[in-house]
C-alpha cells in the first residue's frame, strides 16, 4: 500500500527541507517540498486525480503564510476554490494575529501550528489527520480560534 502524500510550502528552504526531512523519518508519508505557493500550485495540478471522483494524490498541505508573490492564505483560498475541502490543509506559521486566524479557520484548516516548530505536535497532527480524525480537528481548530479571537479582544481592553 503506499504512502499518504504530503505537500510542505514554505519559501524558508532549509526549513522547508528540515520540515520534510522530519516528517519523511517517521517512515509514514510521502513528502513533496514547495518553495513557493506558485511551485505548489503545480505540484497540485501534476498531482490531481482524473478518473473517478477526482480529487488529488497530495491529502495534506503544511502550509505557511508569509511568502512573496502569493501567500499562504491566498493560496489556501485558490485550493478551496479549486479542490474544496479534499486536500487537507495545515497551517504552520510564525504569524499568529486574529486576521490571520479568522482567515485560516475561514478555509477549514486541521491544524494552525506556530513556529518555532514543535515537532512532536506536528507528528501528531500528521497521525490524527491520516487516522480519520479531520473532522473532529477542524471543529477544534476552530474553537482554538473562537478561544484565542476571545484572548485578543481582552488584550485590547
Amino acid at each position: 500500500m503506499s504512502k499518504p502524500i504530503i505537500m510542505v510550502v514554505d519559501d524558508e528552504k532549509d526549513f522547508a527541507d528540515d520540515l520534510t526531512d522530519l516528517i519523511k523519518r517517521t517512515g509514514k508519508y510521502e513528502v513533496l517540498t514547495s518553495y513557493s505557493a506558485k511551485e505548489a500550485l503545480e505540484q497540485l495540478r501534476k498531482n490531481k486525480v482524473l478518473w473517478g471522483m477526482g480529487g488529488n494524490k497530495i491529502h495534506l498541505i503544511i502550509l505557511d503564510i508569509k511568502m512573496p508573490d502569493m501567500d499562504g492564505l491566498q493560496f489556501l483560498e485558490k485550493v478551496r476554490k479549486d479542490y474544496d475541502e479534499s486536500i487537507g490543509v495545515c497551517m504552520l506559521t510564525a504569524w499568529e494575529d486574529e486576521e490571520k486566524w479568522d482567515k485560516a479557520t475561514s478555509g477549514f484548516v486541521v491544524a494552525y501550528l506556530t513556529k518555532p516548530l514543535d515537532e512532536d505536535k506536528l507528528i501528531k497532527t500528521l497521525d490524527d489527520y491520516f487516522a480519520g480524525k479531520e473532522g473532529k480537528m477542524v471543529l477544534d481548530t476552530f474553537e482554538e480560534h473562537i478561544n484565542k479571537r476571545d484572548e485578543l479582544e481582552k488584550k485590547k481592553e
